[in-house]
């Protein structure tokens, strides 16, 4: 450190200048657990959303849904303990809930998440086997209702989770991006809508995809929205440290994934698939940029002030 170190207000100090002396080790795993945690959260909200308010029209995918948000997170749970690298720390966190540790949170919001995921997909699965009537079936159905309600709620923990961890994170780039939950929140709903459409294109008709047209839309336009909003959070450090791929990123985020996927969604089946695979592709590219602006880069003071 020079020896001049007197802060003065207006200029950065002498500590400003310097990179932190430790970056975190955020590269491949990271990003696949932001991705499948927000993949796996959004199916499971948008699978209820889809049952709630059109029952008759999506009533059959109900257990492929379930059980595919079910398999996502727990892909999920897999990726964050390879990443962390200390599975007895998960353990410990199980013991006591405490809602002002995010560990603790985070991993009681996962596991509920996956055990009402699993309970209300076991469910729906003996529900569409067997011929039950009568008290039965009521019995059944109700129970499906509340266990699917029960992951909803630990589905919008898990998603809410994440996108305030990031951005309260002290890494530089990310720890003052305000906008990151609600980014999180919409690209999540679109990402698990995405899932939703491939769902219903491969296990059931063309005319209960036609539905999700209009939702993807929306959602495709609260991600552009929502990650220009964030753009400015972050876009000193983006341009500090991606200063060659920003624009890449914008122009495939806003017209592949904006406009031309709008178009497509309104081209048949194989549009609206293509839409949906497009959604998730940029998904990905979004979280490996947003995790590379945490990565070590030279400071120059005027990026700074």
């Amino acid at each position: 450190m020079p020896k001049n170190t007197t802060w003065i207000k207006g200029k950065p100090s002498p500590y400003q200048l310097r990179q932190i002396p430790h970056f975190p080790d955020w590269h491949n795993l990271i990003v696949w657990d932001a991705f499948f945690n927000n993949l796996a959260a959004g199916t499971m909200i948008i699978t209820a959303l889809a049952w709630a308010f059109g029952s008759q029209v999506f009533a059959a995918l109900l257990p492929v849904a379930l059980t595919t948000a079910f398999c996502l997170v727990i892909i999920d749970l897999v990726v964050l303990i390879c990443d962390l690298g200390d599975s007895a720390r998960f353990i410990n966190s199980l013991r006591v809930l405490r809602f002002t540790s995010p560990l603790s949170v985070g991993v009681w919001g996962l596991v509920s998440f996956s055990s009402f995921a699993f309970i209300a997909a076991v469910l729906s699965w003996i529900a569409v086997s067997s011929s039950t009537v009568g008290l039965c079936y009521y019995v059944l159905y109700t129970l499906i209702r509340v266990f699917t309600v029960l992951a909803v709620i630990g589905a919008i923990v898990v998603i809410c989770y994440k996108g305030v961890v990031f951005s309260c994170t002290s890494q530089p780039g990310v720890k003052n991006a305000r906008w990151l939950p609600p980014f999180m929140v919409s690209d999540s709903l679109l990402m698990g809508l995405s899932v939703y459409i491939i769902l219903a294109l491969c296990f059931s008709s063309g005319p209960a995809a036609a539905f999700l047209i209009i939702p993807y839309i929306f959602l495709v336009c609260a991600r552009c929205l929502t990650f220009a909003l964030l753009w400015g959070d972050v876009k000193t450090r983006a341009r500090l440290v991606r200063a060659t791929e920003n624009r890449l990123v914008g122009w495939i985020l806003y017209i592949v994934g904006g406009i031309l996927a709008i178009i497509l969604a309104f081209c048949g089946v194989g549009g609206l698939l293509l839409a949906a695979l497009i959604a998730l592709a940029c998904g990905v590219m979004e979280r490996y940029w947003l995790i590379g602006l945490t990565h070590p880069a030279p400071l120059r003071p005027e990026a700074e002030e």
